[in-house]
């Protein structure tokens, strides 16, 4: 991948993240894909669940059109200000601090073209009332399916039936895709 073909500000969210010891920044190949999913879609209304120091914002932004909109939700105030040094000023992103069980509680009519659940809420809690929120044609994302050390014991076993569960749900279009930590992206019917 190119320098030129990075968001604004890659090097400044990797430093950041890096100096405060956060090692669950999206990995390029989720953010290329990021990039590409929200451009696919004029105006997209974008949801991020768990936005972390930014840098799956930061793909994100590089494909929202100028009158899209998206919103992100991070409990960690810490993690959220780093995002928030560098997005605050774009109009189109709205950053919530908040829990993303709460916010998606009182957020259960509202409608995106683009989900990326990148936090426990969203995947493996409230799944059916985030798929609910996909609008038709719309697309969901999850990434960090594929075994990592410092999991729990019986978190491989909840991946996998998220997997089993998703790729067989009958209002989407499933595609596993083995890059990376492993993503599976589902496009509502």
């Amino acid at each position: 991948m190119t320098h030129s073909s990075l968001p604004k500000h890659y090097e400044a969210i990797q430093k950041q993240s890096r100096d405060l010891k956060f090692g669950q920044i999206s990995e390029d190949e989720v953010g290329v894909l990021l990039r590409l999913l929200v451009s696919s879609k004029p105006f997209a209304k974008v949801l991020e669940l768990g936005t972390g120091t930014g840098m799956g914002l930061s793909w994100l932004v590089e494909g929202l059109h100028p009158e899209g909109c998206l919103i992100s939700v991070e409990k960690d105030e810490k993690l959220l200000n780093i995002a928030r040094s560098f997005f605050e000023d774009d109009s189109r992103i709205k950053l919530i601090n908040e829990d993303a069980y709460s916010w998606i509680e009182i957020n259960l009519e509202q409608r995106f073209d683009l989900i990326f659940a990148d936090t426990w809420a969203g995947k493996f809690s409230d799944l059916e009332y985030v798929l609910q929120m996909v609008k038709p044609n719309g697309f969901y994302l999850i990434d960090d399916l594929n075994y990592q050390a410092h999991w729990p014991g019986y978190h491989q076993e909840k991946v996998l039936f998220l997997v089993e569960k998703l790729k067989y749900h009958t209002d989407f279009y499933a595609f596993p895709i083995d890059v990376g930590s492993c993503l599976l992206l589902l496009c509502r019917k």
